[in-house]
């Protein structure tokens, strides 16, 4: 058996093999941000490859109830305190909260050594976008584990970077903030690494399901066509990224920054709604928003920023930045090097069909715009953002709650279903 052993507890944990190989026996994973969409399904990857698996969590509890983690050692970090990232991976390194072999051998019980820290995962992502949080996560977060990888009692040998596909154009803190942790992370020589930057993630384009599965319309930014994408399964994404580190990857992947989407050819947000509606077997309805509609709203929210500053309208002006950015911004890659998998975006629209939807899909607002926008003219939805913004200073705090990614689309028209944020 194999036995996860953490602050004196033991559980049963299981193991399985992937392609035939298992590669990771022997070593130690350490994954952070594992109870994010991508973190989990690396989790997942990690244990079945047989690594000591070490998954980061903010609450051991809550995690602990996630199937997703079978098999990996549940521990609790604070990642953005540098001092207790470092004390965890010395211990980690020194054979605290790992997987040991409790086989029998001349009728005693004989545990193995440490297993070396062989990959370090940083799937960690802000949930808002907001300056403070992008600066504090995506950047200091993932540098603190670094650093504590680097240590030369931990001695890591690679590190793997969750990125995104949109750094390639910086005009967010988020992606300048990911972009200054991948400086760092090039300029060190203590670890190998990968920077894996997907397009869009399956979840991201799944969000108007719900919606239309009540009876409501999909919601089309201009034409249907302004962006296209090949999102890539979590599942596939997760191969990809432990893949990296392998030897016999060291020419294509280690040093350098993968870009990497799904199997399918360019899809347009047309293409992605017809293809949900075939998977539901319903006739496909749309409504149109102009792209035109993000500018209103930003320059409303740009009055009020300059007008009354503070950080909180900065932040709701960042926020409103990201949802035009991904109605307008293709996420697709082309090359045949840059695409993974066999996966598809019609396997994963059939798969919800017959299964439910993912519960880490991000709900959209589209239900209510849909229902708008065939009520009343375009201009209903961007009108209301300014003056309820101004007679109601609390009104975006209660409509966004505390992850305004998730919900700002009621202010600003929705964030474009291609976005990839976690």
């Amino acid at each position: 058996n194999i036995r996860l052993k953490d602050d004196g507890a033991s559980i049963i944990a299981t193991t399985t093999i992937h392609g035939n190989k298992q590669v990771g026996v022997g070593k130690t994973a350490v994954v952070a941000g594992s109870s994010g969409y991508i973190g989990r399904a690396c989790v997942r990857e990690c244990v079945a490859r047989g690594y000591n698996t070490i998954a980061l969590v903010r609450d051991t509890s809550r995690a602990s109830s996630d199937e997703a983690l079978n098999g990996a050692s549940l521990v609790k970090c604070d990642v953005t305190n540098e001092e207790e990232v470092q004390s965890l991976l010395k211990e980690i390194a020194n054979g605290s909260h790992h997987l040991v072999n409790t086989a029998t051998a001349n009728g005693r019980t004989e545990i193995q050594s440490p297993p070396p820290v062989d990959l370090m995962i940083s799937c960690l992502a802000s949930p808002s976008g907001k300056e403070s949080e992008v600066y504090a996560v995506d950047y200091q977060a993932s540098l603190n584990l670094l650093n504590a990888g680097s240590q030369p009692s931990v001695e890591a040998r690679h590190f793997i970077l969750l990125s995104a596909f949109c750094c390639r154009n910086p005009i967010l803190k988020l992606q300048q903030a990911k972009l200054e942790f991948e400086k760092k992370l090039a300029e060190q020589s203590d670890m190998t690494y990968s920077i894996i930057r997907p397009t869009a993630f399956f979840k991201s384009v799944s969000g108007q399901y719900d919606s239309i599965l009540a009876g409501n319309s999909y919601v089309l930014f201009g034409d249907g066509a302004v962006t296209q994408c090949n999102p890539i399964s979590e599942e596939e994404l997760a191969i990809y990224m432990c893949d990296s580190s392998l030897e016999e990857y060291r020419e294509q992947r280690w040093g350098k920054i993968l870009n990497v989407g799904g199997p399918d050819e360019p899809l347009s947000n047309k293409m992605l709604g017809e293809m949900m509606f075939k998977a539901i077997n319903k006739p496909a309805k749309f409504v149109y928003v102009p792209t035109e509609i993000f500018d209103i709203s930003i320059s409303m929210i740009e009055f009020i920023a300059k007008t009354w500053p503070s950080q909180k309208w900065e932040d709701v002006l960042e926020t409103s930045k990201i949802g035009k950015y991904y109605a307008v911004e293709d996420m697709l890659t082309t090359k045949d090097e840059e695409k993974f998998g066999s996966i598809s975006m019609m396997d994963h629209f059939e798969k919800i069909a017959r299964e439910g939807q993912d519960p880490f899909t991000p709900v959209r607002a589209t239900a209510i715009i849909a229902k708008t926008l065939e009520a009343l003219p375009v201009v209903s939805v961007s009108v209301p953002l300014g003056l309820g913004l101004l007679s109601k200073p609390n009104l975006l705090e209660n409509v966004m709650g505390s992850s305004p990614l998730d919900n700002v689309p009621i202010l600003v028209a929705a964030l474009n279903d291609n976005n990839i944020i976690s």
